[in-house]
């Protein structure tokens, strides 16, 4: 492939709304399309012909992953300037892919997904570059607006002074507080990510399921009574949820009734996505309360 064919390679891109620019195995910029300009601030002619592809990025010179590309992407590189955030793309031999965040880029930073493609000649010699951009900032700051979500939600169950635990779909912990770890004599790390939920709570007996996992598994209403020989029945406060008392023998030095309810966790598309359950050590309440 001749540099004019790989101009004209490049000037395909031109109605492109992805933004993108093309550099020649020497690192000089052969093409760089509006939809880059605009989304860049910075006009094809200021750069076409230069080695300046760095500066829509970065406020000083450094390698862009293109760059890398052309250097046949050595490793050393890529982790130095992309460390534990770039991957081979799939369905691109020699091609790359990142996302990062350009605080720089446009005025105001944004978080940018991109990715480096070599562009070959018919004899598969590398003669160019194609690196392409999506903004993902919207994205980012969904999933970092979820992230937050969870944490405080972690957060609000672990200081909780009732004993909760939380299990997902597969009837796995995903949340076990500290009340709960002090109610069980059991701390979190044994129990994160356990499906033997009820050792914990019948640590004597064959396996029982607990009545968290029966709202997972969908268990209904006559099941869960069966269970808990006649202590269970539906909430009256949360839909789907059911509270029950049991004695736990194994509790403190005589045992104790504890009176627990259990909650399902849906999704956005009303499946059930895991359960909540809470635990109240009735021996705490003064007499008249019992």
């Amino acid at each position: 492939m001749t540099d004019a064919a790989l101009l004209d390679a490049a000037r395909i891109l031109d109605g492109s709304p992805v933004p993108s620019f093309v550099i020649d195995d020497s690192h000089v910029i052969v093409y760089w399309n509006e939809a880059l300009a605009r989304m860049s601030g910075i006009p094809a002619a200021e750069v076409l012909g230069t080695h300046h592809q760095w500066r829509a990025f970065y406020p000083v010179h450094r390698p862009v992953l293109a760059d890398l590309v052309i250097d046949g992407a050595p490793r050393d590189l890529l982790e130095k300037f992309y460390r534990g955030k770039y991957r081979a793309t799939e369905h691109c031999e020699g091609g790359w892919e990142s996302e990062d965040f350009f605080p720089h880029f446009a005025g105001e930073g944004c978080w940018l997904a991109f990715s480096a493609a070599p562009i070959r000649n018919a004899e598969g010699k590398v003669v160019g570059c194609v690196e392409t951009l999506q903004d993902i900032s919207e994205r980012k700051e969904a999933e970092l607006q979820r992230r937050e979500a969870e944490r405080q939600l972690a957060e609000i169950i672990a200081g909780s002074p009732v004993a909760t635990f939380v299990i997902d779909r597969h009837c796995r912990v995903t949340h076990w507080n500290r009340a709960c770890e002090a109610l069980t004599g059991v701390s979190a790390p044994e129990m994160m990510g356990k499906s033997e939920i009820w050792r914990a709570f019948y640590p004597y007996e064959t396996r029982r399921v607990v009545l968290a996992e029966m709202l997972v598994r969908g268990a209904e209403a006559g099941e869960v009574s069966e269970r808990y020989t006649g202590h269970a029945r539906p909430s009256a406060l949360v839909p789907g949820a059911y509270e029950a008392l049991d004695f736990f023998p194994t509790f403190g030095e005589e045992g104790k009734w504890l009176h627990f309810m259990a909650a399902p966790l849906h999704n956005l598309r009303g499946q059930v996505v895991g359960a909540i359950e809470t635990l109240v050590d009735l021996s705490l309440k003064a007499p008249e309360q019992r």
